[in-house]
């Protein structure tokens, strides 16, 4: 640690020492109504000293000693600007404003440069500067130099957000899927999933993404269910007159290829379900469509292919751009591990080598139109459609407990359970966005979206064996539910408008640009059903089986004819006259008005402010008929919230200088229990079952951030953060007091949230020559400190009784410490180059889930936090420009294959005779995910 501090320290001390003088000015287009051209690249001629202009043409050229310079002026497709004579005084500042011109047949050059910069590192780092708020942006530029292949992954690049194994999608600041949101060019986006808030952030390949902002304060125009942050995705477009691009990826999992790998019966490799309903209307007739047994395959390479490419047509003064995108990946990846649990007396629950075969493919295509007015007015229409398959086949195998009746604690039966799974998720997004100015001052922004989500888990089979003593004869279990088939489908419809109103100010600075009064409206109805049946094999004795062929020697027709099984539903087999195939289901509806206000004001060149109030009207109504409870009763109550929130913000900006800047931050935001976390239907899994509680409360949330920056260079940037948010009422998943490992939702109390996050971006080398040739290594440095706390109250607004091992403990999820970082080295002359990157990213010890099963009389019993180990990740990226048609790209991911380990403390206070010692480290669960190695090849048109 204190040679990482020396080290810092010497980096600022090189980048800060005092500047002999400086040549600043601004380059324009003569060839586009003399706006601002940015990101030109300016260098004294005869030095390795150089910049690029910023997003408003601005440059500045510091630390040059005293002499007269021939400075140079060069832009794709623009006469280069040789300017002699300029001279460097000592402690003045030179300044040259630079005209430049394009010639007619460069045109379409000056509209790639200027739509193009937000995929730009360095452009995105700008608007950060601007901004009056705390914003922070990842862009297509990052995304290739790092490797990133999706949003989800783009976003762990970004201070303070981790991936969490066995988690979908990530914790912002330690807060996980319920504290944050997702939108897609600034409008809402539903989730395809019933357990999560969110859409998962893998689905959106990084070909569709320009950039990806990321914001971790609120302010009034992003919907009030959010403490986390805000990820906005934003979609590409077209650059340039026309593009046609192929690529082709292939890859291979040092632990899928080579495996004798087992895969569904029935599921297709291209991932689309041929059937989604329940195959059977008659419980006497074994009709299904897929067998138990599964299928076998040797050749495990994952592939990704994509077409992209558009069209920009003049119509007049106006443009018409047509762009799309189209996309295919599969991957192969091999589990092996354990698969561990301990029960609350001390012994074990299960005790299974787990082997797990997962195959995803994922498909998509979007495609967008933008009409471009000669002003910069414009109307878009974007649609995109993902289709997204994963398949597994899970074999857990060793001991478990509750299997039959003459099993004793501490002494489980040996058992095989396999579990084969298949999930397809459907989303299809429309939005219409418009941009208008109305008058010199006032502008109008408009959009709408109609989203839709389908999902189905169609026959998912589960089938449990006890094995006998010598292993060689397998009973499949007279359990009610442990060999079965279950189907179930999601859908959701998800209706969202905006409407702003911007009348500029003139602020107190001769620039004002961020002086504006905003109101606006928001509108959401979100619509989902939920259904689900599950057929059960009912034995009422164990039934011999050969487990390699259990379709020929017990399931089927013959079998039930002869009486070894029955079949029924979770509604029963029909004898009392009701129908065993009527679904059970859900079904939430959710609609959002809100009106905003919010005024920002320059005060002067160095204070900016803005302050406003978004106001929201939320009625949330969910109704349930499932095997818990049913609102059908009129005994049971729906799931109703129906509240309004008042929620302020604001945000402060001084600048001490250009380059040094300080923010602040403060807002009051709520977290509005999901429906699949009211909604009390049991979902059931191998490790553990789960349901919803209807009395959650919805959470209220306070936050403030503090944020320095100092800016070295337009792409370079030194910040660290400090913040802290109070959530009342929060909302955990917990393992509630049962025989079974049951998980539910309830509200604990408050919680505390704070910390420090850290950021350096810096050039430790960078120069071009005449030639155009051009040299950098770039190091990047991202760190969070995170404290949490929370105090874990059984709060008596709902039905469960829950006692936590610990009284107050760390917020689930929440690593104390996360760290990234990057070494960039690239080399470019005219067309060809070379990027190469080194990313790591490091998480440590976190909690995967909070103990539970304490009583008063022992303080401290019960069973202890699951904890997931520390895990570093480290990728090398290469891409290789041949020449201005042909790339390619040589990455190896996952270079150290961390293992992934969850472990349970035992904690035996109060308990008599446990198997297992008080204290002990056990580990429940352990895997392994592989070393990836890809090669590609792209090619433009």
């Amino acid at each position: 640690m204190k040679t990482l501090v020396q080290l810092f320290f010497f980096l600022f001390t090189v980048i800060s020492v005092a500047q002999n003088g400086s040549i600043v000015g601004k380059l324009t287009d003569t060839d586009y109504n003399n706006e601002p051209l940015p990101f030109a690249n300016i260098f004294i001629k005869g030095t390795t000293k150089g910049v690029t202009s910023d997003i408003d043409g601005l440059y500045s050229i510091e630390n040059v000693g005293p002499g007269t310079y021939t400075v140079v002026y060069s832009f794709v497709g623009y006469e280069t600007v040789e300017i002699p004579n300029v001279k460097v005084v000592a402690d003045k500042v030179t300044n040259v404003d630079v005209p430049m011109g394009a010639s007619a047949a460069a045109l379409d050059e000056v509209v790639i440069k200027t739509t193009t910069r937000r995929e730009s590192a360095v452009a995105l780092l700008l608007e950060q500067k601007k901004a009056v708020g705390i914003t922070q942006s990842i862009g297509a530029e990052d995304l290739s130099r790092k490797g990133v292949g999706d949003a989800e992954s783009a976003v762990t690049k970004v201070t303070g957000i981790k991936k969490q194994a066995g988690i979908k999608n990530v914790f912002v600041r330690g807060l996980g899927d319920r504290y944050n949101s997702t939108t897609l060019n600034e409008l809402p986006l539903p989730s395809e999933d019933p357990e999560y808030k969110n859409i998962s952030l893998d689905f959106f390949a990084s070909d569709i993404i320009e950039s990806v902002g990321i914001n971790k304060t609120f302010s009034t125009p992003i919907y009030g269910d959010v403490a986390g942050a805000n990820i906005n995705i934003v979609s590409k477009e077209l650059n340039g007159s026309g593009s046609l691009q192929f690529s082709i990826s292939p890859e291979v999992n040092s632990r899928a290829i080579g495996k004798t790998f087992l895969t569904m019966d029935n599921a297709k490799y291209i991932g689309n379900i041929h059937n989604v309903s329940v195959p059977i209307k008659d419980l006497g007739v074994h009709s299904f469509d897929n067998n138990y047994k599964p299928e076998m395959q040797n050749a495990q390479l994952n592939s990704s292919y994509s077409l992209s490419g558009g069209k920009r047509f003049a119509l007049g003064d106006n443009s018409l751009s047509v762009f799309f995108v189209g996309k295919f990946d599969n991957k192969y990846e091999f589990r092996e591990g354990t698969s561990d649990r301990i029960n609350a007396s001390g012994n074990y629950r299960q005790q299974f080598d787990r082997t797990e075969y997962i195959y995803n493919v994922s498909k998509l295509g979007m495609g967008n139109i933008k009409y471009r007015f000669a002003g910069g007015d414009y109307i878009a229409v974007n649609s995109l459609f993902i289709k997204n398959n994963g398949q597994s086949v899970a074999d857990y195998y060793g001991l478990r407990a509750g299997l039959t009746e003459n099993d004793e604690p501490g002494n489980p039966v040996r058992a095989l359970i396999r579990r084969q799974q298949e999930n397809e998720n459907n989303l299809f997004v429309n939005q219409l966005l418009t941009s208008f100015t109305l008058t010199e001052k006032l502008s109008l922004e408009a959009g709408a979206s109609y989203n839709t989500i389908r999902g189905y888990e169609p026959d998912r089979r589960t089938n449990t064996y006890v094995i006998d003593v010598n292993e060689n004869i397998a009973r499949a279990a007279s359990g009610s539910a442990l060999n079965n088939r279950f189907y179930s489908n999601l859908e959701e419809n998800d209706l969202a408008g905006k409407l702003y109103l911007d009348y500029a100010l003139n602020g107190k600075n001769e620039d004002s640009n961020n002086s504006r009064v905003r109101l606006g409206y928001n509108y959401r109805d979100t619509d989902r059903t939920f259904n689900y049946t599950q057929i059960n094999y009912l034995f009422d004795s164990p039934a011999v089986v050969d487990i390699d062929n259990p379709d020929t020697s017990l399931f089927n027709q013959e079998s039930l004819n002869a009486g070894i099984f029955r079949l029924t539903t979770n509604r029963g087999d029909g004898r009392d006259g009701t129908d065993p195939f009527r679904p059970f289901s859900y079904s939430g509806d959710r609609k959002i008005h809100a009106g905003l206000a919010e005024v920002a004001y320059d005060f002067s060149d160095k204070f900016s402010a803005n302050a406003g109030v978004r106001y929201e009207q939320v009625k949330q109504e969910v109704t349930f008929d499932t095997n818990l409870a049913s609102t059908d009763d009129p005994n049971t109550d729906p799931s109703l919230i129906d509240e309004n929130f008042i929620l302020p913000s604001f945000n402060l900006k001084y600048n001490f200088n250009e380059n040094s800047i300080v923010r602040m931050a403060g807002s009051k935001t709520y977290t509005l229990p999901q429906f699949k976390e009211v909604a009390p239907f049991l979902y059931e899994d191998v490790t553990f079952n789960s349901f919803g509680n209807p009395s959650l409360l919805t959470a209220e949330n306070y936050n403030v951030d503090l944020k320095y920056e100092y800016y070295f260079s337009p792409g370079e940037i030194i910040a660290v953060t400090g913040f802290y948010k109070n959530i009342k009422n929060a909302i955990n998943r917990i393992e509630v007091n049962s025989a079974a490992s049951e998980l539910s939702y309830v509200n604990t109390g408050d919680a505390n949230v704070g910390g420090i996050e850290f950021e350096l971006r810096k050039d430790l080398i960078r120069f071009a020559d005449e030639s155009g040739a051009e040299k950098s290594l770039t190091f990047g440095l991202n760190g969070s400190y995170l404290y949490s706390n929370q105090k874990l109250e059984d709060v008596p607004t709902d039905d469960l009784t829950v006692r936590f091992t610990n009284q107050e403990d760390e917020l689930e999820g929440s690593s104390p410490l996360v760290i990234g970082s990057d070494l960039t080295l690239n080399l470019k002359k005219g067309s060809t180059g070379i990027t190469s990157s080194l990313v790591f990213n490091y998480n440590s010890e976190s909690i995967y889930s909070l103990g539970t099963g304490g009583d008063d009389a022992n303080p401290g019993s019960g069973k202890n936090n699951i904890m997931l180990s520390s895990i570093a990740t480290l990728d090398f990226i290469n891409r290789i420009a041949i020449n201005e048609n042909f790339g390619i790209k040589l990455n190896i991911k996952n270079i150290l294959d961390p293992e992934y380990k969850l472990s349970q403390d035992v904690n035996n206070i109060g308990v008599a005779n446990p198997t297992l010692p008080d204290g002990q480290e056990t580990t429940i669960e352990t895997f392994k995910r592989g070393v990836l190695f890809s090669a590609g090849v792209s090619y433009s048109f």
